[in-house]
C-alpha cells in the first residue's frame, strides 16, 4: 500500500476516533442537568471560601479569615444549600453555621488558635454532612412532590 494512503487513512480513523469520543463527552454534558451544574458550581464556591480561610490562617491574615468565614456562612444560608428537610442534615447546617460564626469572631478577635480549630471542627462538619448525605442518599426534593 502506497505510504500516503496508509498515512491518510490512519488520520481518518484518528479523526473518526476522536469525533466518536467528542460526541460522548457532549452527550454527557448535554445529559447533566442545570440544576446539577448549578449545585457544583455553589460546591466549588464553598471550596473556594474554605481555602481563602486557610490560607489566610497561614499567614494570619485576619481580615482574609473573616471574610471567608462570611462568605460560608452566606452560602449555607443561601436556598440551594437546602437540599433536604432530613434533621440529621439540617444540625449538620445548623452546625456549620455556628462555625463559621465563631470562626468569624476569632478571626475578628485576631486568635489564630481559636480560629484554626474552628477551621478544623467546620472542615470535620463538612466531611461528616458530605458522607452523610452520600451515604443516606440525600437529594433535591421537588417542592410540588412536598405539597402533595
Amino acid at each position: 500500500m502506497n505510504p500516503s494512503i496508509r498515512t491518510t487513512l490512519l488520520a481518518l480513523t484518528c479523526l473518526s476516533a476522536l469525533g466518536i469520543v467528542g460526541s460522548r463527552v457532549g452527550a454527557r454534558a448535554q445529559e447533566e442537568q442545570p440544576q446539577d451544574r448549578t449545585l457544583s458550581m455553589f460546591m466549588q464556591a464553598k471550596l473556594d471560601h474554605s481555602k481563602d480561610v486557610l490560607e489566610g490562617l497561614t499567614v494570619a491574615d485576619f481580615d482574609q479569615i473573616v471574610q471567608g468565614a462570611q462568605a460560608l456562612r452566606q452560602l449555607a444560608e443561601n436556598e440551594l444549600w437546602r437540599v433536604s428537610p432530613n434533621m440529621t442534615y439540617v444540625r449538620y447546617t445548623e452546625e456549620f453555621i455556628r462555625l463559621t460564626e465563631a470562626l468569624e469572631q476569632q478571626g475578628r478577635e485576631k486568635n489564630i488558635d481559636g480560629a484554626t480549630l474552628n477551621y478544623v471542627n467546620l472542615t470535620i462538619n463538612c466531611v461528616n454532612c458530605h458522607k452523610f448525605v452520600r451515604d443516606q442518599r440525600v437529594t433535591v426534593l421537588d417542592p410540588e412532590t412536598l405539597r402533595r
